[in-house]
């Protein structure tokens, strides 16, 4: 088929073409009424007992601790293994993600080696509200803290000798992500190149097949050839 051909269909069946740029842009204006999305990266620092993390040997970058905090991360994780990602201050929202939560102990490596600097755990929310990233958050560095103190009850009873957890007080601010002017530009402008493939695609293949349906067949119709008896033709 060429360009020519192309153009011919598309031309005869324009109502598809329509419809598919119809759809777009009802998908651009729902994109655009979206009003972004809510993020946080929240971060729990352990460090040892009667330790804060202002000191400057906290504990913080202790192995065992490191570990204590590892092991409470794959708790609260349920033991699911976390994405990695090329590199450690990708944004959770980054991956197209526009509602999750990511748990994780702070890793400063990437997708094929990690490194983990120190016992920090990052609860990486992403959502369509303030409201709903602020009640994960809550409940996320609730049941960190439960178990913390449930992995230590047994093997220390006292709770001045435990391993303590402190929330970094920026790290709670929730974010509004919204896209740029460019952003949306370039946005609609893609979304328009699709519809128009799409559009034109849809139309070629329709009208190929109404042709077909309605051209005449011609397999089965030839004239049989004539039989002959003693070389006269019957």
């Amino acid at each position: 088929m060429t360009v020519r051909d192309i153009a011919h269909a598309s031309f005869r069946r324009w109502y598809v073409l329509v419809l598919v740029f119809a759809l777009m842009a009802l998908l651009a204006y729902a994109l655009h009424r979206d009003g972004g999305t809510f993020t946080t990266r929240t971060a729990v620092t352990f460090t040892l007992p009667a330790a804060t993390t202002l000191m400057a040997n906290n504990g913080s970058n202790d192995s065992s601790v490191i570990a204590f905090a590892g092991a409470i991360a794959s708790e609260v994780n349920r033991g699911k293994p976390v994405a990695n990602y090329s590199s450690a201050d990708a944004p959770y929202y980054g991956a197209g993600v526009r509602e999750g939560v990511l748990v994780s102990l702070r890793n400063e490596g990437n997708q094929w080696m990690a490194v983990f600097p120190s016992a920090t755990i990052e609860i990486q929310i992403v959502g369509p509200t303030r409201e709903w990233v602020e009640a994960r958050q809550q409940q996320l560095l609730t049941q960190i803290a439960t178990v913390a103190g449930a992995q230590q009850s047994l093997a220390v009873p006292t709770a001045e000798n435990r391993i303590t957890g402190t929330v970094e007080p920026t790290s709670t601010r929730i974010d509004k992500i919204v896209p740029s002017r460019v952003t949306e530009i370039l946005a609609f402008a893609a979304m328009g190149l699709a519809g128009s493939i799409l559009g034109i695609w849809a139309a070629v293949a329709l009208d190929l097949a109404i042709r077909r349906r309605s051209a005449p067949g011609r397999l089965g119709r030839s004239r049989p050839m004539p039989t002959t008896w003693g070389g006269i033709a019957a």
